[in-house]
């Protein structure tokens, strides 16, 4: 008997404790790339390696999981293949080369030859330099605009001066009633050579615009930050959407909208956005049914069972002339609302909708950014950190607070790759000043200390 108490006390205190606050192993992130990988599902791959490679960097054909255990641990490795599978061939490269760079392996080097030109022996620092060469590109389309908006004024100021040389026409022929012949013929021949420089000066504006044409199909500046340049620490913020509700002329639309709308969450590669076999499952199991049609606190319900941080309901309508997708963000901590997007057009084909639940999409995207910041004072049990709205930081943003560890270095070119954070835990925001804001812990937190880093979830 006196056991059995002793037994039920541990139950009672000790369980619900630890379980105020768990971060997923490497391992756990791997094996789940590993499972996506298998059903072809690449972009959600790609996220759970990165998580993987987050808390462990580095590529090792033997790395230790817990106890005796280990495991071929290739996170790098997996990531270009999945990136391969994508056509994303310069960022499939650049993740198989430091893959081989730590740990050689057949697999890799299979792909890399694959993204050879004729399959010979890869030059590295080669193609480390073609790939540097292909990131400077990037950087150089904000020059490229600028230089186009300059071309833009340049042809302003060509037209102005075609307008000056025919009001200077018009002069002339009314002068030459006036002024002698010789003179007026050598204005004109002073108009003549004018209008070839004009007639060059254009010539050449229109090849440069058809050079620099090449410019990404999504407009400049239609997604405000790139996930990429952000430490990441663990998973991104987890999203899990719920089947669109609508009105009857909309009723066939549901299930393709709401499909459409995480695919366009996967792509950005800013969240980790739940599996919808999951969240039908929940459904079906507390009897919800799978309509779409429940209040907010169901749908945090369904949140919090499926693991999401953020439950998204929207909806779609139709009118004679008129459709509209919305969509809102609930916490599934504090069941606070904290994004809410909409997107109306006078067309409703079919297009349009995919095109509004596009826009919906990136709103959501722009509206939940990812920054990073420093731990400016800790005080009891406040937290003082130095992002705050100006950065688009509200009261309920979810942060992870980490310490940053060893840096890895490239072992040919030492160009620093990556580094090792070790996190201390789950922060949440509120109160919120233009350049700081204050956050609470969620559950157990680590030893948090002035100068730690914090990045949003």
């Amino acid at each position: 008997m006196k056991y059995l108490i002793i037994l039920l006390i541990f139950f009672i205190l000790i369980i619900p404790f630890t379980s105020l606050f768990t971060i997923e192993k490497f391992y756990t992130y791997y094996d789940k790339g590993v499972k996506f990988m298998n059903k072809g599902e690449w972009e959600r791959a790609i996220a759970e390696f990165k998580s993987a490679a987050s808390l462990e960097f580095e590529d090792k054909k033997k790395k230790r999981t817990y106890g005796t255990r280990f495991i071929k641990y290739f996170p790098h490795r997996e990531i270009g293949i999945c990136y391969y599978n994508l056509d994303e061939y310069d960022t499939a490269m650049g993740e198989l080369q430091l893959s081989y760079a730590y740990k050689k392996s057949k697999r890799a080097e299979e792909y890399i030859k694959k993204l050879s030109y004729d399959g010979r022996d890869i030059d590295f620092e080669k193609d480390l330099a073609i790939r540097k060469l292909h990131e400077k590109e990037q950087e150089e389309l904000a020059l490229r605009q600028k230089e186009m908006e300059e071309q833009r004024q340049k042809e302003e100021e060509l037209a102005i001066r075609q307008k000056e040389i025919e009001e200077e026409q018009k002069r002339l022929e009314k002068e030459r009633k006036k002024k002698e012949k010789k003179e007026i013929q050598e204005k004109e021949k002073e108009l003549e050579r004018l209008r070839k420089e004009y007639e060059k000066e254009k010539e050449r504006l229109e090849r440069s615009r058809k050079k620099k044409s090449s410019i990404s199909k999504l407009p400049l500046g239609a997604l405000t930050y790139d996930p990429s340049k952000v430490t990441q620490v663990g998973s991104r913020l987890s999203i899990a959407v719920l089947t669109f509700e609508s009105n009857e002329r909309a009723q066939n639309l549901t299930e393709s909208v709401t499909e459409k709308l995480i695919t366009q969450l996967v792509n950005l590669r800013r969240f980790r956005v739940i599996e919808r076999s999951a969240l039908d499952k929940i459904m079906e199991e507390q009897k919800l049914g799978m309509t779409g049609f429940v209040d907010d606190e169901t749908a945090v319900k369904v949140g919090k069972l499926a693991g999401a941080d953020v439950i998204v309901l929207g909806r779609v309508n139709i009118e004679i002339g008129f459709a509209k997708v919305s969509a809102r963000g609930i916490d599934t901590e504090t069941s606070e609302l904290i994004v809410a997007k909409e997107a109306g057009s006078g067309n409703t084909n079919i297009e349009t909708i995919e095109s509004l639940v596009e826009q919906v999409a990136i709103d959501i995207y722009n509206d939940l950014p990812l920054v990073e910041g420093i731990i400016m004072e800790v005080e009891d049990d406040q937290i003082i950190l130095s992002i705050g709205s100006n950065v688009g930081v509200r009261k309920g943003t979810k942060c992870v607070a980490y310490k940053e560890g060893k840096k890895y270095y490239h072992p040919q070119t030492g160009e620093v790759l990556g580094k090792n954070v070790i996190p201390l835990g789950e922060l949440i925001v509120v109160q919120v000043q233009e350049k700081m804001s204050i956050a609470k812990a969620i559950g157990k937190i680590g030893n948090i200390q002035v100068e730690d880093k914090v990045v949003v979830k």
